[in-house]
């Protein structure tokens, strides 16, 4: 291989003629000074054919390295998003409490009880689309963290106060509702190209999973007595608990590891703080090539969008939002409050409540193993691939469901079809965290992302307050077997495939509404 950084080694080109000597003889390949070049007829006979154009946009990086070295050498970037997967965790407990898995509650509850904390998230994501880029994502960070210390203080120290918990849930939402929308579009402005979609996967669908997973299972091993007092320590405190060392861990990881968004420091003119920002989301923190590559390519994808007036991106941004918005609808529907109270109807028909718990645990980890494994799988399954799959399974498990739900027979099967359901569930969405982070113009990013936030949760909170209907309950089946019908057309003409695609290749492939590549 040639470098033309370093002089040739003598002799490895041919001697050039010095004064007094005789010229050496021409060799094969090496035309004399002053002589034409030697040129066959066959090299210019006839057309020549066209340069093959190369099948990966010119956008596409590939991964250097292996991976445990990819991992170690990028892990300050996961680091300075790791906090708001802290709090995320806790968004995820509330959620399963939320949607059925509370324990016994000695207390009087309202449905607003239920819907509190999907109220705090809308509200927390109102409030932070308002304050875009005008408050650094450390403050909004730190100030979401102690919401949530609070809330779980509240929660830990309480018995039995239904005020007090449903206080809790609205400071936990609000603090998810801040933080949601900023951190998905740091993740995807600090994170290298090939290791994008890990980090938001494993950052949003992960995270809230693995707090669905920790409430569901701890609710389902609690040992309740029949004689319990008002001071004893229940599974409502230990969810404060738990939600209160979420905050604290949050606090102390974002004040430490957090770091700006190096694209944010260049529109502001800040390139120095950019170029110091890259440094330190390597390990070793040392000026590189690759960082001076990664910069320039923020550089690119920052006039790439400053070109865009604000008409503009709202007009590009509409047809992605339509997009996302109606998956993550989708994604609501698959861990709603309808799904777990069929199951729960499923169990108690079977007469097979002494292996309920056995069966909540099952139906979390189907769940949190449908999340996990495309996360990881990302960089080289691809998103849309996972995504297409796990809606068509998805749908043809949702008609299998309503077919077989019936209170009047013996419902074992349904069960096992919910289960596997969550599992597909969990592949079909694990890709949305990705598009979030890359889909939409930088200028209205965390806008649309706040508001696909807000339509997810919003169709949380309306599950939530409808009355289900034990005698026609498969018929909630059959509404989301079509919708999910619905979302594999979509996923297959509409949804693009961005693995290892730079912020701006990515943004250019959502520009099109029909994508047909897998």
């Amino acid at each position: 291989m040639q470098n033309d950084k370093y002089p040739a080694p003598i002799g490895f080109y041919p001697p050039q003629g010095q004064p007094g000597y005789p010229q050496p003889a021409s060799q094969p390949g090496y035309p004399q000074p002053g002589q034409p070049q030697h040129i066959t007829p066959a090299e210019t006979y006839g057309p020549q054919p066209p340069p093959m154009p190369p099948r990966d946009p010119h956008t596409r990086v590939d991964p250097p390295g292996g991976c445990f070295q990819r991992n170690q050498k990028n892990k300050p970037q996961s680091n300075a998003v790791g906090a708001a997967g802290l709090i995320f965790i806790s968004g995820g407990m509330n959620i399963a409490w939320a949607i059925g898995f509370q324990g016994p509650i000695y207390y009087q509850t309202t449905k607003h009880n239920y819907i509190a904390w999907f109220i705090g998230a809308i509200i927390g994501a109102l409030v932070t689309m308002a304050l875009t880029n005008k408050v650094a994502k450390k403050y909004i960070l730190q100030f979401s963290s102690v919401l949530v210390t609070v809330g779980g203080l509240v929660i830990a120290c309480t018995h039995n106060n239904g005020a007090g918990t449903t206080a809790a849930c609205y400071l936990d939402g609000i603090a998810n509702g801040l933080v949601f929308a900023p951190f998905m579009a740091l993740v995807g402005e600090i994170s290298v190209p090939y290791l994008r979609g890990k980090a938001s996967a494993t950052l949003e669908q992960l995270c809230f999973g693995t707090g669905i997973l920790l409430q569901i299972l701890y609710v389902s091993n609690w040992t309740y007595s029949s004689y319990m007092t008002y001071n004893d320590f229940t599974s409502e405190n230990m969810k404060g608990v738990l939600s209160t060392i979420y905050g604290v861990l949050a606090l102390i990881m974002g004040s430490f590891f957090t770091i700006e968004s190096p694209v944010l420091m260049l529109a502001n003119n800040e390139e120095q703080a950019a170029i110091d920002a890259l440094r330190r989301l390597q390990k070793p923190a040392v000026l590189t090539e690759e960082t001076y590559e990664l910069l320039a390519e923020h550089k690119r994808y920052l006039a790439y969008n400053k070109n865009m007036s604000k008409s503009e991106s709202i007009s590009k941004a509409l047809p992605t939002f339509m997009r996302l918005a109606y998956l993550r609808a989708l994604n609501a529907m698959s861990i709603s409050s309808f799904v777990i109270i069929t199951y729960v109807v499923a169990i108690l028909v079977s007469n097979d409540l002494r292996n309920a718990s056995s069966w909540y645990i099952g139906l979390a980890f189907c769940r949190w193993l449908g999340s996990l494994i495309p996360s990881f799988c990302m960089e080289s399954l691809g998103r849309k691939k996972p995504a297409v799959f796990g809606l068509l399974v998805s749908c043809g498990l949702s008609f299998a469901v309503g077919s077989q739900y019936n209170v009047y027979t013996y419902m074992s099967q349904v069960t096992v079809l919910i289960m596997i359901f969550e599992f597909f569930a969990g592949m079909a969405f694990s890709s949305n965290s990705a598009y979030l982070t890359e889909a939409y113009p930088m200028g209205v990013k965390q806008h649309f992302i706040g508001l696909t936030f807000i339509t997810e949760i919003f169709v949380f909170l309306i599950i939530n307050v409808c009355d289900f209907n034990f005698g026609q309950g498969y018929n909630y089946f059959y509404i989301m077997g079509a919708m999910y019908l619905a979302g594999v057309i979509l996923g297959v003409l509409t949804l693009p495939e961005t693995r290892r695609m730079t912020l701006q290749g990515a943004q250019e492939q959502f520009n099109k509404f029909v994508n047909f590549r897998f």
